[in-house]
């Protein structure tokens, strides 16, 4: 494991704050592997720091010039819990660097130092302290709004243990678990994780208890008919999903796995009652999302069958929008606003040509064409995450089908540029990170470096 202050320490300040008590603490800004983050052109010459509410709200705690020493935020109240985000600007006001932390509670800080990871806005940028390995195609996890969790992977000497990254000291914790079975794909709901393997075994592994126990699916399909799947989250119903089709391998599928977190009743299923969906036709290479006012919405991976269909909420089975086929195979999907419309990036054709940018209205309802953002991508990439910032712009991660290279665009409605990756990347995943306002990929760099993207405002 690499010491957390080799090469990371760009500057720390003290945060005075104090209500009924005195208190302070210290934010220690860290820039990971990157050297010129305050020191490219333009130079940062002022710095906020904002507190962010679960609701998504920002308060102004204070600003400084900068370089700056110390910083007053105030009197705050010690149990009020927020997130503390940190913005250097040019003298325009112009965001060039950000960071942000874990939720937080202002207490906790008396008398401790906070490392605080910020970079370059627009950007890729390597993460402190990265894994020790460079497995190709992991699994990755949100472990209670803090861990990165890595398992899986290609390399069979890798593919039982983990990496977790803790994102309040950005360093690895050690040693490791080791889980039971190799998760093709790992919904985690709390600190339960429930693994499911390509041979349809299945486990629910509790993280916080380093303890595995064996779990048979309901009836109606098999684990192996959704493991390799993406994991869909509707945080607003409480509802995960494992869509089988959005697996690039093995056989098509129309199996989905729903878990209800609300739903206690089975106590056999111990992260909320399990219930299969079955979508309209089975599919290879898909891409799916959650839209809030529609449901799970699947497309392409299919030659003959629309290019998309929804599930709509509290439906058990998939119906064809009037999109032509999309047999696209590969996809990353993202919705636009969550409400009607959906983008779908990466992804090749049957004849190993880019499939395209294209986004997709879900309340159109007789022939149906998709809106077609620029031209194509420079090379095809298959295994593609698309993520939307805003309705405008997006953010792809995928690989080249041959030779497994990983590449990062940032996407609008004229087209694809390229991000370049600090290091290269073989068959990477992305996953948003706990602090929601960064892409994080990893996988396949010889370093084991997790990178990670913020948009420019």
């Amino acid at each position: 494991m690499r010491t957390v202050r080799r090469h990371l320490a760009f500057l720390a300040f003290p945060l005075l704050f104090a209500c009924n008590s005195s208190a302070s603490g210290t934010i220690q800004i860290i820039t990971g592997e990157e050297t010129d983050t305050f020191t490219q052109t333009p130079v940062p010459t002022q710095i906020m720091v904002q507190a962010e509410d679960s609701s998504g709200n920002l308060t102004t705690l204070a600003t400084a010039a900068y370089p700056t020493d110390t910083i007053d935020l105030g009197n705050q109240d010690q149990d009020a819990v927020a997130q503390l985000v940190i913005t250097a600007m040019d003298a325009d006001g112009n965001k060039l660097v950000y960071g942000s932390t874990v939720p937080l509670q202002y207490g906790a800080l008396d008398g401790e130092t906070l490392p605080v990871f910020v970079q370059r806005v627009g950007e890729n940028a390597r993460l402190p302290n990265p894994p020790t390995d460079s497995r190709q195609s992991p699994t990755l996890g949100l472990l209670s709004d803090r861990f990165l969790i890595v398992g899986g992977g290609s390399e069979s000497e890798t593919s039982l243990t983990t990496q977790v990254y803790d994102f309040a000291q950005f360093n690895l914790l050690n040693p490791p678990p080791t889980l039971p079975i190799v998760p093709a794909s790992m919904p985690i709901v709390g600190t339960v994780a429930l693994l499911m393997d390509a041979a349809g075994d299945g486990n629910y592994y509790d993280f916080s208890q380093d303890t595995g126990t064996s779990v048979s699916p309901p009836s109606g399909y098999s684990f192996a008919d959704v493991a390799g799947g993406q994991t869909i989250y509707d945080a607003t119903d409480g509802y995960v999903f494992v869509v089988g089709a959005t697996r690039t391998t093995g056989s098509p599928t129309a199996a989905v796995l729903k878990i209800d977190t609300n739903d206690t009743s089975n106590a056999t299923y111990v992260t909320g009652n399990l219930s299969w969906l079955t979508l309209s036709a089975p599919r290879l290479g898909a891409s799916a999302c959650w839209v809030d006012t529609r449901g799970l919405v699947v497309g392409g991976g299919n030659a003959t069958a629309g290019g998309i269909e929804i599930i709509a909420n509290g439906q058990t089975t998939g119906t064809q929008l009037a999109y032509p086929p999309d047999p696209s195979s590969g996809s990353g999907m993202s919705t636009l606003d969550d409400q009607e419309f959906v983008l779908m990036a990466g992804g090749v054709t049957p004849t190993g040509t880019d499939a395209g940018i294209r986004d997709f209205d879900l309340g159109c309802g007789t022939n149906c064409t998709p809106t077609v953002w620029g031209t194509a991508l420079p090379e095809p990439l298959t295994s593609s995450y698309v993520f939307t910032f805003d309705a405008a712009d997006a953010f792809l991660v995928g690989s080249e089908p041959g030779s497994g290279l990983t590449h990062t665009f940032t996407l609008n409605s004229g087209g694809a540029t390229e991000v370049p990756t600090k290091v290269p990347h073989t068959n990477a995943a992305a996953i948003v990170s706990p602090m929601l306002s960064s892409i994080l990929f990893f996988g396949g760099s010889a370093g084991g470096e997790i990178e990670s993207f913020t948009p420019a405002p």
